[in-house]
């Protein structure tokens, strides 16, 4: 008897609920951060045609020549020149997150520097019988649009999942461009002016104009996180001038025409950002 009503006691006690679980925080990008990045660039720059005086004269001695040959200066065309100049790109950035559920906004600044060339485009003529006895050459070729460095500031949206984020970016930018040059070979056989002569244009100047691009970012501790962003950026048109020079120290003429550029970037990024956990757990 007393075992049974011990027993239904037991049976009556109520069940001690376990304990509520906790979900773990979401993940937080938001605050301050510095990173660095390296990578890769192309510049499918392009400039339009020159018409003009471009081709210095030079003396042709024997045997190149039956006589002394005088070939007089002469009007040249530079054909519009394009490509896909490849180079290293590397730099900083800074910025900061705010995070509003998955949804992150953000504003980041960076610079990088770059060894981007830029377009060039070249001519060549020779000379052979009947004017002369053995054929001699001459080219000149005009460079322009070397990229020095790079600068944007702008904004990014992204969305979160716990340690990763997909963003799109885009802003102001600008670049450094190089000033142009002209450099005219003068071939074997050419008695004067001999050898390879050249001379400046117009000298560096900064380009303003757009960048537009998005990239995934993982955060593989705390506070450190990897990223890999592509961006477009588009420095528009500008005139440039070319300076033909005369191989005996002077100018031969001044011309112009207009360049364009764009440039392609490929970037990976190291970001350190300050506060606290951009993931909550591991």
């Amino acid at each position: 008897m007393l075992g049974g009503i011990v027993a239904a006691t037991a049976a009556d006690m109520p069940i001690k609920a376990p304990p509520p679980i906790v979900a773990a925080p979401a993940s937080d990008w938001t605050g301050f951060y510095v990173g660095l990045n390296a990578g890769g660039g192309w510049s499918p720059s392009s400039s339009d045609p020159y018409n003009g005086l471009l081709w210095p004269g030079f003396i042709v001695f024997p045997p190149q020549a039956p006589i002394i040959t005088v070939i007089p200066a002469q009007i040249g065309t530079l054909a519009s020149a394009g490509g896909n100049r490849s180079g290293f790109v590397g730099g900083g950035q800074i910025g900061y997150n705010w995070q509003v559920r998955q949804f992150l906004f953000g504003l980041e600044a960076d610079a990088t520097g770059t060894s981007l060339n830029g377009s060039s485009a070249s001519a060549t003529r020779t000379f052979g019988p009947p004017v002369l006895n053995v054929p001699v050459s001459q080219t000149v070729t005009a460079n322009f649009g070397r990229v020095d460095w790079m600068a944007s500031i702008r904004g990014r949206i992204g969305f979160t999942a716990d340690r990763a984020l997909f963003y799109v970016t885009g802003g102001g930018a600008a670049a450094g461009v190089g000033g142009t040059s002209v450099t005219v070979i003068n071939g074997p056989g050419i008695g004067l002016p001999a050898g390879t002569f050249s001379s400046p244009g117009s000298g560096s100047t900064t380009r303003w104009g757009w960048t537009l691009g998005g990239g995934i970012e993982w955060a593989f501790n705390r506070n450190w996180s990897v990223a890999g962003e592509y961006r477009h950026s588009d420095f528009g048109s500008q005139g440039v001038t070319l300076v033909i020079p005369d191989g005996l120290g002077g100018i031969l003429a001044t011309g112009a025409t207009n360049a364009r550029l764009t440039v392609d970037q490929v970037t990976a990024r190291l970001n350190y950002r300050f506060g606290g956990p951009v993931v909550a757990r591991y």
